[in-house]
């Protein structure tokens, strides 16, 4: 399977309730449908740092936003066993694609 870019990590906060949340916008997204977003982002994502360092991560959960001069902003709800520290802003996310 190969990875594709899925958005730059604009954002990286901690919840109490939900644990760390990536957040980030790819002009390419904007014109897919959520549903078809959802099917890109699984159930695992990898995170490249600036460094060129890779991390596999599940998917908790995730919420797709349209703004109002409708771009896409995407949050990645990664849990609360990962510690927000661990992805720094700047990363790049990637989904995996099965190459269809």
């Amino acid at each position: 399977m190969e990875t594709k870019i899925l958005f730059g990590v604009g954002l990286v906060f901690d919840t109490p309730e939900y644990g760390t949340i990536v957040m980030g916008a790819n002009e390419e997204l904007d014109d897919l449908l959520p549903s078809t977003i959802q099917e890109m982002i699984g159930d695992q994502i990898m995170i490249k740092t600036v460094g060129g360092e890779e991390q596999v991560y599940d998917v908790v959960s995730f919420q797709i936003n349209n703004s109002i001069a409708g771009k896409k902003n995407v949050g990645i709800c990664l849990g609360k066993e990962v510690s927000p520290g661990e992805v720094v802003e700047g990363s790049i996310v990637y989904y995996y694609s099965s190459g269809r």
